[in-house]
């Protein structure tokens, strides 16, 4: 990435994301795609910071409180996995940022040993996440494929 991007803004790409934090592992479902995700770690603590709004900049500073490593070796690994991030549309730019307060993480100032931060993809669930279980009940019965979703 260069400059420029470096400090370009991204959040979950909601509402088309959904995710949820277990312990040190979160889960996000693009519900599009039907590909679900596992992040740990630094990844999980990213992520869940985007959905705030945050360059990677931004990002590395806050996971360098939490972290056993300097804001440029952070952010040198962060940008391979925004990369990965937005091949997978986890994420998006935001255009017009949202005014909010300052990024913070839980339990900071730990150091914690710091791993790159990496994003399993898993696509074995993939046609069951595109059924649509949401929508009433039709003629063909429940649940019905989601429009388009190819099931």
């Amino acid at each position: 990435m260069n400059q420029s991007t470096e400090q370009v803004c991204f959040r979950v790409n909601t509402p088309s994301v959904i995710y949820e934090k277990f312990d040190d592992e979160l889960v996000a479902i693009h519900l599009d795609t039907g590909v679900y995700h596992s992040l740990s770690g630094s990844a999980a603590d990213a992520f869940e910071l985007l959905s705030r709004e945050a360059t990677i900049t931004e990002l590395a500073e806050v996971l360098a409180t939490r972290y056993a490593a300097g804001v440029e070796a952070i952010q040198a690994a962060l940008e391979p996995f925004f990369l990965q991030l937005k091949k997978e549309d986890l994420i998006c730019p935001v255009e017009a940022r949202t005014p909010r307060g300052p990024l913070e993480l839980k339990n900071t100032g730990t150091s914690l040993e710091f791993t790159a931060p990496t994003l399993e993809a898993y696509r074995d669930l993939q046609s069951l996440f595109l059924l649509d279980p949401v929508h009433e009940v039709g003629e063909a019965g429940w649940p019905n494929p989601a429009p388009g979703a190819g099931v």
